[in-house]
C-alpha cells in the first residue's frame, strides 16, 4: 500500500508538471501567433498605403507578408501538436486514476464496480500486489507521447488527395493536405514535392508573395529532390509577378548553374524568361 501511494504521488507530481509545461508551451505559441497576426495586419495596412505610391516597396511588403503567414502556418501546426499531446496525456491520467481506484478497492477487500473499473478501457490484472506498485501505475502507462509522424503509405494518400484537390481547383483542401505532410513528415520522400505543390496552390490563386516563400523553401530545403529545379524556376516566376525583376533574374540565371542536368525544356524556359526581362 505504501509503495502504491508513493507511486501515485510521483505520478501526480509528474502529471501536473507535464501538463503545466505543455500548457505553458501552448500559451507561448499562442502569444507568438497573436504577435504575428499583429505584424500581418500592420504590414497589410502599410501595403495598402504604399501600393499606389511605390509599387516596388509594395512588392517587398507582400513578400514579407508571405513569410509571416508561412510562420503562422508552421506555428499553428505546433499548436495542434501540443493540444494533441495535452489531450492524450489527460486521457492517460484519467485511465490510470480509474485503474488505481480499482486496485485500492481490491487491496482493501472491496468489490470493484464496473463504473470504477471501466471494463472497456481499464488495465487488466490478475490479483492485488501488496509488495510493490503495479506496473500499470509506474511502468508503461505514461510515456512522452507526441504527435506521431504519419506513415509513408498515409503520406502518399494525403499527397495524392492534395494533387486531386489542386486539379479540381479546391485550393483550400489542397493546401491542407500538403501542409499536413510538411508539418508532420518534413523528411518524407514526398515532402519536397508537397512543398513545391503548396507553392503552386498559392501561385494558381495569384498570391505570388506566399508562392515565392513556398518555392524558396522548396529550393532551400529540398534542393536535391525531384522538384528542386522547378522550385527555383517558379521562384523566379513569382518574383517576376511581384515586379521584383532583379530577384527573378537571379533565379533564372542560377538555374543552369545550380541544376545543369535539369530538363532541357525547363532550362530553355528559364533562359526565355531571362531574355524577356533583359537580364544581364
Amino acid at each position: 500500500m505504501k509503495n502504491i501511494k508513493s507511486a501515485v504521488s510521483v505520478l501526480f507530481v509528474c502529471g501536473c508538471w507535464c501538463s503545466l509545461a505543455n500548457a505553458q508551451s501552448l500559451a507561448s505559441l499562442q502569444q507568438d501567433i497573436a504577435a504575428l497576426r499583429e505584424d500581418v495586419l500592420s504590414l497589410q495596412r502599410q501595403n495598402y498605403r504604399d501600393n499606389a505610391e511605390n509599387p516596388q516597396k509594395s512588392s517587398d511588403v507582400q513578400v514579407r507578408l508571405g513569410q509571416l503567414e508561412e510562420q503562422m502556418r508552421s506555428l499553428n501546426g505546433k499548436v495542434e501538436e501540443l493540444e494533441h499531446r495535452i489531450k492524450t496525456f489527460d486521457d492517460k491520467v484519467a485511465l490510470i486514476n480509474k485503474d488505481i481506484d480499482a486496485r485500492f478497492n481490491l487491496l482493501e477487500g472491496k468489490a470493484v464496480s464496473s463504473a470504477t473499473s471501466n471494463v472497456e478501457t481499464a488495465v487488466k490484472f490478475d490479483a492485488p500486489m501488496a509488495n510493490g506498485a503495479p506496473k500499470s501505475v509506474v511502468g508503461d502507462e505514461v510515456k512522452g507521447d507526441v504527435l506521431e509522424p504519419i506513415g509513408s503509405k498515409d503520406v502518399a494518400e494525403i499527397y495524392q488527395n492534395g494533387l486531386n484537390a489542386l486539379k479540381a481547383n479546391d485550393y483550400k483542401t489542397s493546401e491542407q493536405n500538403f501542409s499536413k505532410i510538411l508539418n508532420q513528415n518534413p523528411n518524407d520522400k514526398l515532402a519536397g514535392n508537397a512543398q513545391y505543390w503548396l507553392g503552386e496552390v498559392y501561385y494558381a490563386q495569384k498570391d505570388y508573395a506566399k508562392a515565392a516563400v513556398a518555392f524558396a523553401k522548396g529550393y532551400q530545403n529540398y534542393k536535391t529532390g525531384t522538384k528542386g529545379a522547378d522550385s527555383l524556376f517558379k521562384l523566379g516566376m513569382s518574383m517576376k509577378s511581384l515586379k521584383k525583376n532583379t530577384e527573378a533574374c537571379t533565379a533564372f540565371g542560377s538555374l543552369k548553374t545550380e541544376f545543369p542536368k535539369a530538363e532541357a525544356d525547363l532550362l530553355k524556359k528559364a533562359a526565355d524568361e531571362a531574355k524577356k526581362l533583359k537580364c544581364q
